[in-house]
């Protein structure tokens, strides 16, 4: 019968198109969380690369590795300014 509607069909195409959003939703927050824990790992890097570079015994060595550390210090700064905020 072609003028039969049954209401539950409209429902559930509208609750369907709500979830849909709240999926797309998430799924950017996940990517938004992921980019703050690896940004998070690399500011962890420098930390390391400069407690490391504390240990070497040659002056140009220690050095390449403080200036590695702070190039990646400068990355990661600037890649948490660029991420979205709550």
């Amino acid at each position: 019968m072609p003028q039969y509607r049954n209401l539950s069909f409209e429902s559930a195409a509208q609750l369907n198109a709500l979830a849909a959003a709240t999926f797309n939703q998430g799924t950017a927050a996940r990517d938004t969380a992921e980019r703050y824990l690896r940004d998070t790992v690399l500011f962890a890097s420098v930390l390391f690369l400069v407690a490391i570079a504390q240990r070497f015994k040659v002056r140009s060595v220690r050095i390449a590795t403080t200036t590695v550390a702070f190039g990646l210090a400068a990355y990661t700064t600037v890649a948490v300014l660029t991420l979205p905020r709550i």
